[in-house]
């Protein structure tokens, strides 16, 4: 039986950054029983050969560690989770993309825990528009701030002009260090035991919902892969993420995976047709539609 308060690490950044994927990565590595506290349970896109058991609220993987929702509220899950047996040896929580980390991370501060970091994950091609953009720069700055350890994402797909750029912004606005975390992959060693260098802030609301909007579509009927794609690249600027699960006309019995993170898009076979229709989520900026 694990003794001692639970270390508890904070993975924080702005929709699309590369959670999920630090997350799996995260997950693979694990040496010790890993719980982990996301908004939805059917939001994240654990991989599959990690996956032991699904219910619906709770995600059991193969190596002991598990998944579970923040649908009944931060504190319940933690003391869901500190009376579990086994208990699990460290708590993470995936913030939502308009999460305000700090407001989490004081959650932590509580009997039987303790605040182990933040991790804000950093979109290296995204985030100086992002921050310099008028409904949703603050957001960014703060979860910049926030940081015990920025990770930073995508540089593969940038010019040296920019990653200098990003890197002089980061450093002027955040009191943390900078490591590169191409694909997620970054040393077990390197994510954990930081030992929370900032004072978190006061518990409050945990998002930053600041002019951010969503709206969902669907399809009963497969959708040919071009019209899908030429809808997704007509979107308004101001999408910033789309995220679903489609059936395309194509390959009717397959899944596909769709992403988009600014113009950027993917999609991605994702193995056999499981449910009615098709559902994807488009999330803006602004006043979009």
């Amino acid at each position: 039986m694990t003794t001692g308060p639970v270390p508890v690490t904070v993975i924080a950044g702005y929709l699309g950054a590369g959670k999920t994927t630090l997350l799996n990565h995260l997950l693979r590595s694990a040496d010790e029983r890993v719980a982990v506290i996301v908004n939805d349970i059917g939001s994240i896109n654990i991989d599959a050969e990690l996956v032991e058991s699904n219910d619906g609220s709770t995600i059991a993987l193969t190596n002991g560690c598990l998944c579970c929702s923040l649908i009944d509220g931060l504190d319940v899950a933690f003391e869901s989770l500190l009376e579990a047996e086994p208990r699990p040896e460290r708590i993470v929580v995936e913030a939502s993309g308009a999460a305000r980390p700090a407001s989490i991370a004081a959650h932590a501060h509580r009997p039987g825990l303790h605040l182990d970091g933040v991790l804000v994950v950093v979109d290296g091609e995204n985030v100086l528009r992002q921050a310099h953009n008028e409904y949703i720069g603050d957001v960014i700055e703060r979860q910049v701030r926030s940081a015990d350890l920025l990770l930073l994402s995508k540089l593969d797909l940038v010019d040296a002009d920019l990653r200098r750029r990003t890197e002089d912004w980061l450093g002027r606005t955040a009191d943390a260090p900078m490591v590169e975390a191409p694909h997620g992959a970054v040393p077990l060693e390197v994510l954990v035991g930081l030992g929370a260098r900032h004072v978190a802030e006061g518990v409050g609301d945990l998002d930053l919902h600041h002019a951010v909007t969503t709206r969902s579509e669907s399809w009963t009927e497969p959708i040919d892969r071009d019209v899908l794609e030429a809808w997704l690249d007509a979107l308004d600027p101001d999408v910033v993420r789309v995220k679903g699960v489609v059936r395309l006309s194509e390959a009717p019995d397959r899944r596909h995976v769709v992403h988009r993170v600014g113009r950027r898009r993917a999609i991605a076979d994702a193995g056999p047709w499981d449910r009615g229709r098709s559902e994807v989520v488009v999330i803006a900026v602004g006043s979009s539609r």
